[in-house]
């Protein structure tokens, strides 16, 4: 593999709709290509199944190692089959929550499945089915979907306040739980997105409802940028990045100006167009070069990038702990007996 060229800007290019075909074969062709490496990043960013999708729609499985292609096929079949049981899974779902008036919308993975906007399901990969549901009707949700084959929760070890999702839903019989949503980010994000305008404006898809575009798209970018840490990090996520080119988000000029208006989603689309020839008529301002600037230094200098992970990570650890001691009287009982008393 040119040693110019990252990992992640090869596996880019792959996932990509409009890179040239010609230059990534022969990106892919050259002499010691390290396909180790493209496997280890695309396990790493959950890309894998999309990597082989990707390589096919383009007809360029014949390059890859055999054993490799063998590899990625198999994965690929599970996924898919994994995929097709939670579309039905999310059909019994809404069945069950209609038929008791409970309005809600399905989220992220699921949503873009229902969708329909890959060209095979197998692409992306899916953990829990997140549903937004009115914040009055969340308990009653929660109760009813417990009672109706998902008895199971992780449960916390600590009350919680004001987050976003209640205890995941457990089944013996089903692949996915259930995380229902009655916010969608911490508590100082919630006047970004309000669940009303997002039940409000909701379309149907095989009569599931789901995000309209625009609030699709903005919790797609939000999730990772704010609950996955991307915009704390100033880091990117290949899979997040592919979902807002599969729902062509970047193809709607009147809805990408609109979400440009949040600095969340300018440096989403900064880094995304580091790797990304999809987004690269994207224009920058002058914030956007800079988080390009220092994610490129960042990356450039290891340890530099190490060094600040880890001053970060304990900062946001040591600020997110002070916090609950000081406003969740749960916490710091928890603390004290489990903490001290057993000591």
């Amino acid at each position: 593999m040119n040693p110019i060229i990252s990992t992640d800007k090869i596996i880019a290019n792959i996932l990509s709709f409009e890179y040239p075909r010609s230059a990534l074969e022969n990106q892919l062709r050259e002499p010691h290509f390290n396909w180790d490496a493209i496997v280890v990043e695309g396990s790493k960013q959950l890309v894998l199944p999309t990597i082989y999708c990707r390589l096919k729609a383009k007809n360029l499985l014949d390059i890859p190692p055999a054993d490799l292609v063998h590899y990625l096929e198999e994965i690929t079949s599970i996924n898919r089959q994994r995929n097709l049981r939670i579309l039905a899974q999310v059909q019994t779902i809404s069945k069950i929550l209609k038929q008791h008036h409970i309005d809600h919308v399905f989220l992220k993975g699921t949503a873009l499945l229902t969708l329909g906007c890959y060209e095979d399901n197998a692409e992306r990969m899916v953990g829990d089915i997140d549903i937004l549901v009115e914040k009055d009707q969340v308990q009653n949700a929660f109760e009813l979907l417990k009672h109706s084959g998902y008895p199971k929760t992780n449960g916390f070890d600590y009350e919680t306040k004001d987050y976003r999702h209640l205890d995941r839903l457990i089944s013996d019989h089903e692949l996915a739980a259930i995380e229902i949503h009655s916010e969608l980010f911490k508590k100082k994000h919630w006047s970004i997105i309000e669940v009303e305008s997002v039940l409000q404006t909701k379309t149907l898809k095989s009569n599931i409802p789901l995000p309209n575009l625009k609030y699709l798209s903005l919790h797609i970018i939000l999730s990772w940028q704010l609950n996955d840490h991307g915009h704390y990090y100033n880091t990117y996520s290949l899979k997040s990045i592919y979902d807002i080119l599969a729902i062509k988000t970047h193809k709607d000029r009147p809805l990408l100006d609109a979400l440009l208006n949040l600095k969340y989603v300018q440096s989403y689309f900064e880094l995304a167009k580091l790797n990304f020839i999809d987004v690269s008529e994207i224009s920058s301002n002058r914030y956007m070069h800079y988080r390009g600037k220092c994610h490129f230094l960042t990356s450039r200098y290891r340890s530099l990038q190490t060094g600040l992970t880890f001053l970060k990570s304990t900062l946001k650890f040591i600020g997110n702990r002070l916090h609950l001691l000081f406003t969740n009287t749960s916490y710091l009982k928890h603390i004290i007996a489990h903490k001290i008393l057993k000591r």
